[in-house]
């Protein structure tokens, strides 16, 4: 087992990965920063007008948080149809810390999520400040944490770069703690090896030359200009057959992760870069976001370059039509069109726009088409209901027919709508949009397609890790592997005597397991040895031996965790933790962001936060230290007598 029993393993394991995601999201505290510093406001004119006046209404009158003025841009929010106000939300957030009156904070954390009910920040603060209201009461925090975790994950844009952040970080820990395995065990064995060498050089002809073959084998990563990583498994494999049966289970695994894990990473990481990923990201924007400009430019442009995507095309019309480009928005409505003539999506949002260009007739065939296609969608009854009863007074029963009908078949839909229903023609009727399933579903069907089995199977199996020889992929590491496990078979090895260090083939098991010593060790523990010279003299090669282990045992736990672990034979254990501690290592390089967000992100949470995961890793260092101190070395024989006195 990896891991032992006890609250101690169990911090070790689960503390780190929360406390990464942690860091990502940001749930505690806040930096001080300056009204806007760090933000780039909205370019909608309007938004920033309002946002001026209300700065003024807070300078005039003091400590006043200026509600009409946001209450002004919520409202203006809804007409235009945006859905989040990333900006502004973060800047209320920002205000909201430096004021003492929590009660007021809290209304702030209201409005912040009233701009932007997709931003999982504000919940985040919201709890916070439940929190510092009310310590005792727990569950009103933890219904706001929640409620913002919910957020999290279904903002595709945030959640997906902040993953491959995480990703990167875990995977390059994993990287680091294999690499530092390899060396443990390179110093570690390389005595055996080197030994073995001498031999064979000071033997006869055939023995020399199989010498050479192993001086060779040293520089056959130099001469194939291999990366360091994969330097370490081929010394590592080299020295195949004195390794124990754990290092070597740890070294095999150790392959499969190199070899999976850098390409995978560079995959996702050109997968996040590429023009598909970014298309995703900019219809979330403009559907779900705030519309930047810049979103929409690249989707155009996207548009032109790819004119069979029906999601580009449909939200790039939606977009015009809320922004009150009605031409342009018919233009792509007719192109989505074009694609599908019995896309009911699209003739009802169609009927929408000619309901806002003052055309009802022609409105209400469209619905009535639309339903026809789809007779269980109510948001095609209440957009004829609208249409209906904007037509003629005479129709107003049947608008309310209609309406009715609407409510059986959508009614969270209906019901949520009538909570921001307004004359404004984006608040009238309800446009249909690209789902987050659908945006999802489109995503994720691209990162099967960039690494779906082929990728997996071939790709990574069959690249060239040699920039000189391009026909030396992955597989050679493991043909390499086998051919040396099947050589090794039956041959004498070389062992350390695990009393004295000293280095023979002729080897005293004293009992089942690794520790095995030679013959003169056994004669004295035996009391056998009647040369007193050269009882003296092994004597003094086991003090010296056993002086310089322990020298090893107190300072390689020091220098990294789980070092001290797999000096002392725990290696898979003690490949987790170098895992563990090379991912907080990674975690303070890239502390503020891995990957910056298609979004506005908050700083929110840094600054405790930091301590937080700073006094974890204290701790993991301590435990892991504590635990290497104490774990017997599975490798050396502490002598059953004293050494003190014994001198050469």
């Amino acid at each position: 087992m990896i891991l032992g029993k006890g609250l101690k393993d169990l911090y070790i394991f689960c503390f780190p990965f929360l406390l990464l995601f942690y860091g990502a999201v940001g749930v505690l505290g806040a930096e001080q920063l300056g009204e806007n510093e760090g933000v780039v406001l909205s370019p909608l004119q309007d938004f920033q007008q309002l946002w001026a006046k209300r700065q003024e209404v807070i300078s005039e009158r003091g400590s006043k948080i200026g509600e009409q003025q946001l209450e002004e841009i919520i409202k203006l929010k809804l007409d235009k149809g945006i859905m989040n106000l990333w900006e502004y939300a973060l800047l209320l957030i920002r205000e909201g810390v430096k004021l003492e009156d929590k009660d007021r904070a809290l209304k702030l954390a209201g409005y912040s999520q009233r701009m932007a009910p997709d931003l999982p920040y504000v919940y985040f603060y919201a709890g916070h400040i439940f929190w510092e209201r009310e310590r005792w009461r727990i569950y009103p925090t933890l219904g706001k944490y929640f409620e913002g975790l919910k957020v999290y994950l279904r903002n595709l844009p945030l959640v997906t770069t902040q993953a491959l952040g995480l990703l990167y970080i875990v995977a390059i820990g994993a990287l680091l703690a294999i690499l530092t395995f390899c060396v443990l065990v390179f110093i570690k064995r390389l005595p055996l090896y080197i030994n073995a060498l001498k031999e064979e050089l000071r033997g006869e002809k055939k023995e020399m030359i199989r010498g050479v073959g192993r001086i060779f084998l040293l520089f056959i990563p130099f001469l194939l200009q291999l990366n360091i990583l994969w330097c370490g498994l081929f010394w590592c494999i080299i020295l195949w057959r004195y390794l124990t049966r754990g290092e070597k289970g740890v070294l095999v695994l150790s392959l499969f992760l190199v070899t999976y894990i850098p390409p995978v990473g560079g995959a996702l990481f050109n997968f996040v870069k590429g023009q598909e990923v970014q298309a995703v990201f900019d219809i979330y924007e403009a559907t779900y976001g705030e519309r930047e400009p810049k979103a929409l430019e690249r989707l155009q442009l996207w548009g032109q370059t790819h004119p069979r995507d029906r999601d580009a095309l449909f939200t790039l019309a939606l977009a015009f039509k809320r922004e009150g480009d009605y031409e342009k928005a018919r233009k792509y409505y007719q192109k989505v069109m074009d694609l599908n003539p019995s896309d009911p999506e699209v003739i009802s949002n169609l009927g929408n726009l000619y309901l806002a260009l003052g055309e009802p007739e022609a409105a209400i065939r469209l619905y009535q088409q639309a339903i026809k296609l789809d007779p269980y969608n109510g948001v095609y009854y209440f957009n004829l209901s609208k249409a209906l009863s904007q037509k003629s007074m005479l129709l107003l029963q049947d608008a309310d027919k209609n309406f009715q009908r609407a409510k059986e078949l959508s009614p969270k839909v209906i019901g949520a709508h009538l909570e921001i229903d307004s004359p404004h023609p984006n608040r009238s009727v309800i446009d249909e949009i690209i789902s987050m399933e659908r945006l999802r579903r489109r995503f994720f069907a691209e990162l099967w397609r960039t690494t779906g089995p082929s990728f997996l199977a071939l790709d990574v199996w069959l690249r060239s890790l040699s920039p000189r020889f391009p026909f030396i992929p992955p597989l050679t590491f493991f043909a390499l592997l086998i051919v040396l496990s099947y050589i090794g078979r039956g041959r004498m090895g070389w062992w350390k005597c695990s009393l004295c260090g000293l280095i023979s083939t002729q080897t005293y098991a004293r009992k089942e397991g690794r520790k095995k010593i030679c013959i003169r060790c056994f004669r004295i523990l035996k009391g056998k040895e009647i040369d007193q010279e050269l009882k003296e003299r092994k004597l003094w090669e086991i003090k010296v031996f056993q002086r310089r282990k322990g020298l090893y045992e107190k300072i390689i736990p020091l220098i990294i965790s789980g070092g001290g672990h797999v000096w002392k034979g725990y290696n898979l254990r003690g490949l987790f933790f170098l895992w563990i501690f090379f991912i907080f290592l990674v975690k303070f390089y890239y502390w503020n962001v891995v990957i910056p967000p298609p979004i506005p992100s908050s700083i929110y949470g840094l600054y405790e936060g930091g301590i937080l995961i700073g006094v974890a890793f204290v701790v993991f260092y301590l435990l892991v230290l504590k635990g290497a101190y104490k774990k017997v070395d599975l490798e050396v024989f502490e002598p059953p007598f004293s050494l003190e006195g014994i001198r050469r």
